[in-house]
């Protein structure tokens, strides 16, 4: 702007310049001769940017994320570690991650992950003037537990959901659907093609095998995924236990009790009479512990797996393998091998489990370290 008293403004009416020169004596700190600053159209913006989650929800994130907590998305570190590389940018993990990380594979690929912080997060609940002190710039959760949502969004922080649900508990193509949107979260192009075209090769390799058995030859299967006084809670349809029973040439008999994970008696377990049992990583019950009889009030020696000597606790590699996770691919194969021994009797388990840690974790284990994952302890169960 030029100056009041250049040429140019000599010819403006004395009232105009009055007032010019009454507004310049009020805003002394700004400059009428100062042009304005051309942008520096070379520095990029900091613009945020929008992300819609596996909720539809539109989560504004900044530009760049270098901070981030997983909260109930449990199974998601042992992806972001994948992918990753470190966990440099995590800076809050859930206490029951951790747990699982002490007693898997995860622990060797990301040794500092016991160090990062968890003390945001108790039986599942957030601490919300916790978690901000982390200065998270984006908080992962699972779709199951709206809460975390709830909490982030009374805080101002920014919440992305993980569905737990893909294509009816699909396992395999819910990992997939999360490394897509990992991806979108951390701004980076995950390269997982490879990875991808495994689990669904495992699929169809499982499928093709199975194609065939007759429903009477299909055993009847349970999981067991709490264990309390008064009840013994069993996952039934629209679960994960239903899509691993039923991907795998089994018949989940806990169907019948409705969806989700229901509360039973003993008397419904001996109505069932399952021919195998499958017991989860998130409760610290063994095999043995029913073979021995050594729940009191609860007597299984009448159950047929338990009879069998057919009850399994379920693998442990990089995370707990009922739920999704990297491993999955590997739960689909283990399952099918347990429940149809006789069509998979070429797969070595041990060895297969070798093969895919290397290759994607470039991690190499020995026989004993492969065979480990098959014999998870009782302490790695969820909040031991």
């Amino acid at each position: 702007m030029k100056s009041l008293f250049s040429p140019t403004c000599r010819f403006l009416r004395p009232e105009i310049r009055l007032l010019i020169l009454l507004l310049w004596s009020l805003c002394p700190a700004f400059d009428l001769e100062a042009a304005p600053a051309a942008p520096d159209r070379d520095k990029p913006a900091a613009a945020s940017r929008i992300v819609v989650d596996q909720l539809g929800n539109e989560v504004e994130l900044p530009a760049e994320v270098n901070r981030v907590v997983i909260a109930s998305a449990w199974p998601l570190a042992s992806v972001f570690c994948l992918f990753e590389g470190s966990v440099e940018k995590l800076v809050g993990l859930d206490p029951a991650i951790i747990s699982a990380a002490e007693n898997s594979l995860l622990i060797k690929v990301a040794p500092e992950i016991v160090h990062v912080p968890s003390g945001f997060s108790k039986n599942g609940i957030l601490n919300v003037e916790e978690l901000l002190k982390l200065k998270p710039d984006v908080v992962l959760y699972a779709s199951a537990v709206p809460g975390d949502y709830e909490a982030c969004k009374r805080a101002g922080i920014p919440a992305v959901g993980f569905r737990l649900d893909v294509k009816g508990f699909n396992a395999v193509e819910t990992i997939n659907s999360w490394m897509e949107l990992l991806g979108r979260v951390m701004g980076t192009n995950i390269e997982a093609r490879d990875f991808v075209a495994y689990g669904r090769e495992m699929q169809a390799k499982v499928e093709e095998r199975l194609k065939g058995v007759p429903q009477d030859k299909k055993p009847r299967c349970m999981f067991i995924h709490g264990y309390e006084a008064l009840a013994i809670r069993v996952p039934g349809a629209s679960s994960w236990a239903d899509y691993w029973i039923n991907a795998s040439g089994g018949i989940n008999v806990a169907a019948e009790a409705g969806k989700g994970t229901q509360g039973v008696n003993m008397e419904q377990i001996y109505a069932w009479n399952p021919e195998k049992i499958f017991i989860t990583n998130f409760l610290p019950l063994l095999p043995d512990d029913l073979y021995e009889n050594k729940v009191t009030g609860h007597d299984w020696a009448p159950v047929e797996a338990v009879k069998q000597k057919a009850v399994r606790k379920l693998p442990l590699g990089m995370y707990r393998w009922y739920v999704t996770c990297s491993d999955s691919a590997l739960m689909l194969l283990w399952m099918a091998k347990e429940n149809h021994p006789e069509l998979f009797e070429d797969i070595d388990m041990n060895r297969t489990v070798k093969d895919f840690y290397k290759r994607f974790y470039g991690l190499s284990l020995s026989d004993e370290e492969a065979a480990s994952v098959f014999r998870p302890k009782r302490e790695a169960a969820a909040g031991i």
